[in-house]
């Protein structure tokens, strides 16, 4: 089997088309196309064909991924049900032998005889029902509306596809971040071990001190391997997602950019009113209503009597007896509907239209808090990124401080390392203080990159929860 190489990957998405029709999607539904948040910052022309953002990921998951594929085939399946509703009964042919002698003939015959077959009378002919009552017509439309149904459900399942691959997405970005991190501090930490080991033999520090950030050291290099680790688990899973046979074939992630000009801003009651509108799920709930209107017309239907319409040919040897040796018939014939009047059939249909507004109903309250709930986390999290990217020199409500840096939690945990560092070289500090400063600039970003997923996660539950592309 060929190898699908990551430039052939990309070349077989069609990315600009599918972006440009998501953007448009959203533009209309009071939500900018969701981007990704952290993780890197936008690469350059030349390596768009390298990379992989959120939407070609999509793209290549309505592609390739197995569930998709199954659920396009179930589309098949429904119209073969309309074929199968446009088909009329087969003709009947029927033919009859009559007229066999058991024992001697009777005295009419010029010639007496007793043979079996010297006086047969034999019939062919052919019956056909006639849909009098529209029966096939209103089989075909039950069959129209269960397509209609099963377009809407294939959708549905589709867009449990995409809210998929970008969770996934989002997640594998948040591990490289993470893993970028941790090679940032692990990097950081050798020099500050360089830093120490000097500081050593110049004696400044004790031996204890030195063992103390050596063995900080690897503590940081333990987290880099835990990092590549935990990357390489979330690329796994996108790689399933987009039906890779190995994650050695997904390109590498890339990020959109994490400015907050970039992020979207949600809009509740019309995110709401978008979503009442266009989540095919609620969609379907309406269309099995309209299926089952028409398969309780189809079962009414089918409960009057089919008419059957026949004619036939009989060729008679006994014409001794006046019979004329060849002569046409015509028949007709229906049940008595006496017993079956295909109550269960239209009991069922009757059963299917309660069932129908029932999921409509349920499925209407459903969406109403999806959308709340997914708007409500979209705001958390945008609050929290506001702590945490507040530019220096703006105001943070409620942390003051009586230092010059007036930035966010990342400007500051970004100052108080660097002033850590350079007091540390300089003797001004000890050890355990800097290891402090360290610590809180690590805590600070992983608190940032769980803020980050959880927008983009959120902006994904949005997306999912309005049922846009």
């Amino acid at each position: 089997m060929k190898t699908l190489t990551a430039a052939a990957l990309m070349a077989a998405i069609g990315f600009t088309a599918a972006r440009a029709e998501a953007e448009a999607a959203w533009g209309a539904g009071g939500l900018r196309p969701p981007r990704t948040i952290a993780g890197g910052s936008e690469p350059s022309q030349g390596s768009d064909k390298t990379t992989l953002t959120s939407e070609q990921a999509v793209a290549v998951a309505l592609q390739r991924n197995r569930d998709a594929i199954a659920a396009r085939l179930e589309i098949e399946g429904s119209e073969l049900d309309v074929v199968a509703a446009r088909l009329y009964p087969n003709p009947v042919f029927e033919y009859a032998i009559g007229n066999l002698l058991l024992g001697t003939a009777n005295l009419n015959n010029a010639v007496p005889t007793s043979s079996l077959f010297d006086q047969p009378v034999q019939t062919v002919g052919v019956t056909e029902i006639i849909d009098v009552w529209m029966k096939r017509s209103a089989r075909i439309r039950a069959a129209d509306r269960g397509v209609e149904r099963r377009r809407l459900l294939t959708e549905d399942a589709l867009r449990e596809i995409v809210y998929a691959v970008r969770s996934a997405f989002a997640e594998a970005v948040r591990e490289q971040a993470e893993r970028q991190l941790a090679h940032d501090v692990a990097d950081r930490t050798v020099q500050t071990i360089k830093i120490s080991q000097a500081r050593f033999k110049a004696g400044d520090i004790s031996e204890a001190e030195l063992r103390k950030i050596e063995l900080e050291g690897l503590r940081y290099q333990n987290a880099v391997i835990d990092a590549e680790t935990q990357l390489d688990v979330a690329r796994g899973r996108l790689a399933a997602l987009l039906g890779l046979p190995s994650v050695g074939q997904l390109p590498p992630l890339r990020a959109d950019p994490s400015d907050a000009a970039s992020r979207p801003a949600f809009d509740l009651g019309r995110l709401t009113t978008r979503a009442l509108e266009r989540r095919p799920d609620l969609r379907a709930a309406g269309a099995a209503r309209v299926q089952a209107d028409a398969q309780l017309a189809s079962a009414e239907r089918d409960a009057l009597p089919d008419i059957t319409l026949g004619a036939g040919y009989t060729h008679s040897a006994f014409t001794t007896s006046g019979d004329n040796p060849n002569t046409l018939g015509l028949t007709l014939s229906l049940p008595l509907p006496l017993f079956d009047r295909n109550q269960a059939n239209i009991g069922r249909a009757r059963l299917e239209q309660r069932r129908a507004d029932n999921d409509g109903e349920r499925l209407r309250i459903a969406v109403a808090r999806d959308v709340a709930e997914a708007v409500r986390k979209g705001a958390r999290a945008a609050t929290l990124l506001a702590v945490f990217e507040q530019p220096a020199g703006g105001d943070v409500p409620g942390t003051p401080t009586g230092t010059s840096d007036k930035g966010g939690m990342l400007s500051r945990a970004e100052t108080a390392l660097r002033v850590a560092e350079k007091s540390y070289r300089a003797g001004a500090i000890s050890l355990i203080e800097l290891l402090e400063a360290q610590r809180t600039y690590l805590d600070t970003q992983a608190q940032y990159l769980r803020a980050v997923y959880d927008f983009r996660q959120a902006t994904a539950d949005v997306s999912h929860a309005v049922g846009e592309p």
